[in-house]
C-alpha cells in the first residue's frame, strides 16, 4: 500500500513539475520570438535608411578673429578656420540657414570700449556693453536666411586704430541643422 502512495505522490509531483517547464519553455519561446521581431524589425529599418539619399548635414559655422580696427569700419573680421562653412563679406557674417544660432563672442581690449553685437538691420542689438575691457558674451537666438551679425565700436577717448584686441573671437554655430538654407 505504501508503494501505491508513494507512486501516487510521485504522480502529483512530476505534473506539477511538467507544468511549470511547459510554463518556463512557453515564456523562453515569447523571449525568443521578441528578439526575432526586434532583429527583423533592425534589418528592415537599416534597408530602409540606406535606400533613403543622404541629405547635406555640414553644420552652419563660422570662428571668426578681430585683431585689429579701423575707423570707418571698426573690427575687421577675418575666418580663423579654412573650412568653414560661414563666410565673411563687407565685415558681416551672412546667414545662409534658418534656426537657431549659438553665438560666443570674446575679446580683451587695450581701453575702455562700447561694443554693440548686431543681427539685423534696424533692430535692438543683440548684445550692448558699455565701458569695458573685457568681453565674454554667450547666447542662443533664432535667425533667419540674409540676416547679418556684425560688430560696432565706440570710444569717447581714442580713436579706433589705437585699439588694440586680444583674443577677439567671434563664433557662430547653427543649431538646427535641417530647416531651410538657401545653398
Amino acid at each position: 500500500m505504501e508503494g501505491a502512495q508513494l507512486q501516487d505522490g510521485n504522480v502529483g509531483h512530476t505534473g506539477g513539475w511538467r507544468l511549470l517547464k511547459n510554463k518556463l519553455l512557453l515564456v523562453a519561446l515569447l523571449i525568443q520570438g521578441l528578439g526575432l521581431l526586434l532583429c527583423l524589425t533592425y534589418i528592415c529599418l537599416h534597408f530602409h535608411t540606406s535606400q533613403v539619399p543622404l541629405q547635406s548635414s555640414l553644420v552652419q559655422s563660422i570662428r571668426a578673429g578681430f585683431t585689429r580696427c579701423e575707423d570707418e569700419k571698426g573690427f575687421i573680421l577675418t575666418s580663423l578656420d579654412n573650412d568653414t562653412t560661414m563666410k565673411i563679406e563687407n565685415n558681416t557674417v551672412t546667414i545662409d540657414c534658418d534656426g537657431f544660432y549659438l553665438i560666443s563672442l570674446k575679446g580683451y581690449f587695450s581701453e575702455t570700449i562700447h561694443l554693440t553685437l548686431f543681427y539685423r538691420k534696424n533692430q535692438q542689438p543683440l548684445f550692448s556693453q558699455n565701458i569695458t575691457k573685457i568681453v565674454n558674451f554667450v547666447t542662443v537666438i533664432r535667425m533667419a536666411y540674409k540676416d547679418k551679425v556684425y560688430l560696432k565700436m565706440t570710444s569717447p577717448n581714442i580713436s579706433c586704430k589705437d585699439i588694440q584686441v586680444n583674443g577677439g573671437e567671434l563664433i557662430l554655430i547653427h543649431q538646427s541643422p535641417g530647416s531651410f538654407c538657401a545653398n
